[in-house]
Order: C-alpha cells, then sequence, then structure tokens
C-alpha cells in the first residue's frame, strides 16, 4: 500500500512530455541550470535561431552553478512550448516553472503555539519538525466540504461531547424533530438529532464528557477564528456516538454511522451524513480478532461505503502482532491503527506491530479542548487515533472533482488510494522504523501532496492544462475493454500507451486513425489496482492522459 515512489516515477515519466504552468507561476520566465561548461548566452542564441522564438536573459541567479532566469512574451509563446525546447537542448541540465513562495498559513487562535503536534519549532521542548507539518497543509486545504458539494462529517465511535463548546462544531440530523419519539427520516433510530447513543439505545448523546471534547478538537477545533485551538481540520462536522461498556455497543455504534452514510449515498445527500471516517480511541487490550469476528468485520462493511476507520492502539509497550489488541489486531484494509509519538518523535509508552500498527501520531502532552470552554494537555493513543481520522476529513476536502466522482463510482477502492497516500507521506521516524507498517510518524502535509502533487488529482490538472478537452474513460472501472471519449478530433498515427503504478509500460498499441479505437481499445488482463492511459497524436506531439482503475 506504499504508493509514493510509484507515483513520483510516473509523474516524472509525464513531466517530460506535459508539464504544464499554472497560474501561481511566474508567467513568462523560466528557471534554467545548464551542464558545466555551456555558456548561457550561446544556448538562447541557439534556441531563438532555431525556433523562431525571442527569448532573452533576465536574472543571473547563480553563475557558480549555471543557474538563470529567462524570459518571452507568455502572450505570443505557449510556456509548455519553450519548457520543452529548453528541456530537449543538450546543454540544459534542469528547467523549471518558478513559482510563487508565501508564508505558511497559521492560524490566528490564540492558544495554537501551544499545539507542539501541529507546528513544532522546538522552543516548547522536543526536535523542531517532529510534528504533522499542518501549518504547510493548510496552504492546501483546511477541511468542511468537499468539491461536490458533501459537508464532512467524522464519526467519534464511543465518545460523548461538549456540546456548548466555543470551538467545536457537531453535526446534527436536521432531518429529525428532537425529543418527540418519532422517527422522522424513517432511518431506525428515533431522535438522533445529535448523533446515537448506542449504551441506552436512544438519541441523547451524554454532554459533557472530558475525553470526547479532547477527541474532537484534535479532529476539528474551529481554526483561524481567533480564540482557543485548532483541529487538524479548522471546519469539520464531528458526529458523537457513544458507547461505554460492552462490545455489542461498540458494534451498534459502527452499525449506525454505516446507516447513515448509507442513506446519504441513497438519497443523494438529502439526508443521513457524509461520513468519511470513523474514529475509535478505545478497545480490548490482548484481545484477539478471531474471538471478535463481527467487530472486525465491521470496518470492511465501513469500507464498502468508502468510510475509513481508525484506531487508537494499546497504551503500553507491547508487540501488538504478538499480544494482540482490539481493534487494532483486526486485519481490515480499511482500518488505519494508530500509535503515540511525543515531540521527539519517540514512541512513548505505546503498543507497536510490524503488520498490526501503520503508523505514529503525536499523543503525548496534546493540547485541546477540554469542559467548559476550556483547554489543555491529555497524552494517549487516544489522542493519536483522532490526528489520522481527521486527516482522511481534510483529504476529502482537497480533492479534485475527478477523484469525488470516481470515489463515488467506487468507494471502496477509492477510499483505500486515500490510506496509501497517509501511510505513504509519513516521515521516517527512527523510533518507529521496523515496527509499524510505514515505518513513520503521520505528515498531513505529504498526504495532501500525495493526492494533489503526485496521485489522482496531479492526472486531472494534466488533462485540463494539456488537452482542452479531457480523455474520459469508461466505463471506469474496466475490465479488458477500454473506451474513450475526448479524442474525436485527432488525426493520423496514434499511440496508445497505459503505465502501471510504477510508472512501468505495460501495454502499448499503434493505430492508424481514431476509427480504429472507436470500437473500444482491448488490453490484457491486467490485476485490480490504478493504471494510467497516455493517447498521443504522432505527428503533433499532442498527448491526452487519465487514469482509471481495473477490476476484474
Amino acid at each position: 500500500m506504499m504508493l509514493k515512489i510509484k507515483y513520483c516515477l510516473f509523474c516524472c515519466f509525464l513531466s517530460c512530455c506535459i508539464f504544464a504552468q499554472n497560474k501561481n507561476e511566474v508567467q513568462g520566465q523560466l528557471l534554467v541550470q545548464l551542464f558545466k561548461g555551456a555558456d548561457i548566452h550561446s544556448v538562447i542564441n541557439e534556441i531563438n535561431q532555431n525556433n523562431a522564438l525571442q527569448i532573452s536573459l533576465n536574472e543571473t541567479i547563480s553563475e557558480r552553478l549555471n543557474i538563470w532566469t529567462i524570459q518571452f512574451d507568455s502572450q505570443v509563446y505557449f510556456a509548455e512550448k519553450v519548457y520543452i525546447i529548453f528541456l530537449h537542448n543538450i546543454n540544459v541540465a534542469n528547467v523549471q516553472y518558478i513559482g510563487y513562495t508565501e508564508q505558511r498559513t497559521v492560524p490566528n487562535d490564540a492558544l495554537f503555539f501551544q499545539q507542539w503536534n501541529m507546528f513544532n519549532d522546538g522552543t516548547t521542548g522536543g526536535i523542531e519538525g517532529s510534528d504533522i507539518d499542518a501549518e504547510a497543509a493548510w496552504d492546501i486545504a483546511t477541511g468542511g466540504v468537499t468539491i461536490t458539494g458533501d459537508t464532512i462529517v467524522v464519526a467519534l465511535i464511543g465518545e460523548g461531547a461538549e456540546f456548548d463548546h466555543e470551538d467545536l462544531t457537531y453535526w446534527k440530523n436536521y432531518d429529525e424533530i428532537p425529543l418527540n419519539l418519532i422517527d422522522d427520516d424513517n432511518n431506525g433510530y428515533v431522535d438522533d438529532y445529535y448523533g446515537w447513543n448506542s449504551t441506552d439505545a436512544n438519541g441523547i448523546i451524554p454532554d459533557h464528557r472530558f475525553h470526547g471534547a479532547h477527541v474532537g478538537g484534535i479532529v476539528g477545533a474551529k481554526g483561524n477564528n481567533g480564540i482557543g485551538v485548532t483541529g487538524v481540520n479548522w471546519d469539520v462536522k464531528i458526529m458523537p456516538v457513544y458507547n461505554i461498556s460492552t462490545e455489542a455497543e461498540a458494534v451498534a455504534s459502527y452499525a449506525y454511522a454505516f446507516t447513515m452514510r448509507e442513506l446519504y449515498d441513497a438519497t443523494n445527500g438529502e439526508k443521513g451524513a457524509f461520513i468519511v471516517a470513523t474514529n475509535s480511541s478505545f478497545g480490548i487490550d490482548f484481545g484477539s480478532p478471531i474471538d471478535h469476528p463481527i467487530w472486525c468485520a465491521m470496518f470492511d462493511s465501513l469500507g464498502t461505503l468508502g468510510i475509513l476507520s481508525v484506531g487508537a492502539t494499546a497504551n503500553f509497550s507491547a508487540n501488538i502482532d504478538v499480544v494482540l489488541d482490539l481493534p487494532t489486531a483486526c486485519s481490515s484494509d480499511y482500518l488505519i491503527t494508530a500509535t503515540n509519538t511525543d515531540k521527539a518523535d519517540n514512541l512513548l509508552n505505546a503498543g507497536y506491530g510490524p503488520t498490526t500498527i501503520d503508523l505514529g501520531a503525536p499523543g503525548t502532552l496534546v493540547y485541546s479542548t477540554l469542559l467548559e470552554n476550556g483547554y489543555g494537555f491529555q497524552s494517549g493513543t487516544s489522542m493519536s487515533a483522532p490526528h489520522v481520522a481527521g486527516t482522511v476529513a481534510l483529504l476529502f476536502s482537497a480533492a479534485c472533482e475527478k477523484f469525488m466522482n470516481d470515489y463515488k463510482s467506487n468507494p471502496a477502492e477509492m477510499s483505500l488510494l486515500l490510506k496509501d497516500y497517509i501511510l505513504n507521506g509519513v516521515d521516517l521516524v527512527e523510533d518507529l522504523n521496523g515496527i509499524t507498517v510505514s515505518n513513520g510518524r503521520l505528515n498531513i502535509f505529504n498526504a495532501l501532496n500525495n493526492l494533489i502533487e503526485t496521485g489522482y488529482c496531479a492526472d486531472d490538472a494534466i488533462i485540463n492544462v494539456v488537452s482542452n478537452s479531457a480523455l474520459i474513460i469508461y466505463p471506469n472501472p474496466i475490465n479488458t475493454q477500454i473506451h474513450l471519449n475526448g479524442y474525436e478530433n485527432l488525426n493520423g498515427n496514434l499511440s496508445v500507451s497505459i503505465f502501471n503504478e510504477t510508472g512501468q509500460e505495460i501495454f502499448n498499441q499503434q493505430y492508424s486513425g481514431n476509427v480504429e479505437i472507436a470500437s473500444g481499445i482491448s488490453i490484457p488482463k491486467f490485476p485490480d489496482g490504478i493504471y494510467f492511459l497516455k493517447l498521443m497524436e504522432n505527428q503533433s506531439q499532442q498527448i491526452f492522459s487519465a487514469s482509471f482503475i481495473i477490476q476484474n
């Protein structure tokens, strides 16, 4: 499930052909590095003469390292064309667009700098950078609503609430009238206006709960509102689903989350809730999945709807592969298991396991919301897990429309892709190396980049820039027959290539024209997974690209 290197390889390949300038980069300029001994003036003159261009030297960046900026009229010449010409020149070592820099997004919450877990510069102790890189991630997304208009919800399983807290936003079921003893929305739960109480089988959520307040604040304390702290998401809806004593109640809580998300999908968002993650900061020490198959199976059931579940592991130092634990020894692909790291990236008094525990996340002296509009520290894996659940929600707020559309048609497969982005984006940590699946600690900026820069949404950006009309693959997922829309205006010889996740070309076929591919492209039976198709018109070198899923 580790895809970072794979996607980088693929995207590096594509960048040679179809890298494109965007609005967040300096227009009409490129940053160029030449090989040692090459002369920038000679290179510019050669390129101008051979390509009928008017490019000039703009600025010397480093004469010692042979780095320069060149400029051109972006209203006359396509930036992509100039980029490719420089890239292919034998004297050019590297060329890139020039991105604008800006200060990292730091919220104005009064107590934010108590939150070493979000931003650790070493001033509160520990090691600088031993954090989840939140201030960089918030440049990309801060949570709230998907690009397709879905209000993002995280279900806190087992937790009560602190409904009156100034810094927390709770989900409400507006299709239900509270306390009228009627199931107004016909979801099978009476008076579930604030969530569900699985212990008492009613909609009365225990309020003024110390643990629930702190966990909720990590997931989604309101950000940039000038007070208190901020969560991983500045704006997300928290759904409390309460259970306190038995495993049966815990299963009932997961079942409630399942029902509400299934209802949301069935009614196209008219009812239910767009739950993308559940968080469980509770469990059974030494519990064996063999003895608790129904609990473990709930994660698979939720996964079919596209819900990723997060579990906190044991609060003692032990190999969970050996001693076992619930839920973190459950083998579901849709479960992400978290252990506790401190402000120096040490594993602190918490479970580990090279096959059972996925990653670390801050859990020691984490500052978050408490009762009566209060704030304070708590420690334990209970604090680690909601960092991860909040990250799942943050990824949904950043996902492009293409991802969301594919997610809604194939939620199980696409949710696993987000899990890959999270695990593949960790900061490698010595204390977790070899004793966790990912060998590292959560980094939400890297997780977002894995989605936006090198993953599913990067491919979407390539299509929009290069082709003016997107190449669409259908049906998606496919089996062995691919149909295409968006290629019809191409003429001449066409080349179709398919690449796997590692960037390896696994299929190439030449066609004499678009008529030959109108009836579809037959491909060998490849394993299930994410693939990438490149369609090129050979004479003009115009390229179309799209990703797709194979599901046999």
